[in-house]
């Protein structure tokens, strides 16, 4: 378990960023914009955009960085998010927002989160889990999920075992050494994004809009942070106790240690949205799907 201590309350400063192109770090002009409790002596954490792709990433819905590789993977659903139309692709970024390979794989249907074991990238797609072999540039496996109608999210833990979510039927499956099990069949209302650590995994519901913590040799799970809207992608930032999450809707939470949260990022009035995120922890970079806007955008995330 994360240590949990209780912190003050903190501002959140957000520096928006005009039309920022692969490669440019500048920030934008515009005047920072505060959420949340004001206090001048708190500590201030701010999100700064530092580029975005071109449209050309087709409906994408989850970005997954590869920090030995320094890439992107971009699932792009390329079409309807059930359709089964063998249009979906993975698309690669390199670091700097610039388009390294648009369809990396293709023939997929409706790619959603992804997660890295070494050499393979596993994709859900609708009710299959595609394992990739990142050498070689080809889909070594499609493994059918049973009664799977929407497969979401995907996170692997350092045994390799792969956790991914169906938020259709509100199952968590587990796939490791050739065998699937379904390890929670009740009590979840549309999970969706993962994040794995060493003696539990961390959910998040769009059904339910809220952070879950399930404990791994159990299974048994508790709601701890709530009103984080249609819950997407998890992200943890490197810092203890701090995570990311993203709702579908187009907004980016800060959760603290305490499992309190504040917002970070608002797009839903420009009816842009924040699907699942990546986040590169060494460079403090979080990376946002847009989803129907079909970009990428990349934020620095820093602490004052």
């Amino acid at each position: 378990m994360q240590k949990i201590v209780t912190i003050v309350p903190v501002i959140i400063l957000m520096l928006n960023c005009h039309s920022c192109h692969p490669g440019n770090t500048g920030s934008g002009s515009s005047a920072p914009v505060t959420t949340g409790p004001a206090a001048d002596s708190n500590p201030t954490f701010t999100l700064t955009e530092v580029w975005r792709t071109d449209p050309v990433l087709l409906t994408c819905e989850s970005v997954r960085y590869d920090e030995t590789r320094q890439l992107l993977f971009v699932s792009c659903i390329n079409g309807e998010p059930t359709g089964k139309n063998g249009e979906g692709f993975i698309s690669l970024l390199n670091p700097d927002g610039s388009l390294k390979e648009l369809r990396w794989i293709t023939g997929l249907h409706a790619p959603k989160g992804m997660g890295i074991d070494g050499n393979l990238l596993f994709v859900a797609d609708i009710d299959q889990l595609v394992v990739i072999d990142i050498i070689k540039g080809e889909i070594k496996e499609r493994i059918p999920v049973p009664g799977a109608s929407f497969l979401n999210d995907v996170a692997v833990d350092k045994d390799g075992k792969v956790y991914f979510s169906d938020s259709d039927t509100g199952y968590i499956w587990i796939y490791h050494n050739g065998e699937l099990k379904a390890w929670i069949t009740e009590g979840l209302d549309r999970p969706n994004g993962l994040y794995v650590e060493e003696s539990r995994v961390l959910l998040t519901s769009s059904g339910s809009s809220d952070l879950k913590i399930i404990d791994k040799a159990t299974g048994s799970f508790k709601s701890v942070t709530r009103g984080i809207g249609a819950g997407d992608g998890l992200e943890f930032t490197g810092m203890e106790g701090y995570y990311l999450a993203s709702s579908w809707t187009g907004e980016l939470f800060l959760i603290f240690p305490d499992f309190s949260k504040i917002s970070l990022l608002k797009t839903a009035e420009q009816q842009i949205n924040t699907a699942d995120i990546g986040f590169n922890r060494s460079a403090g970079i979080v990376y946002v799907p847009t989803f129907f806007d079909n970009r990428v955008v990349a934020y620095k995330l820093r602490q004052h």
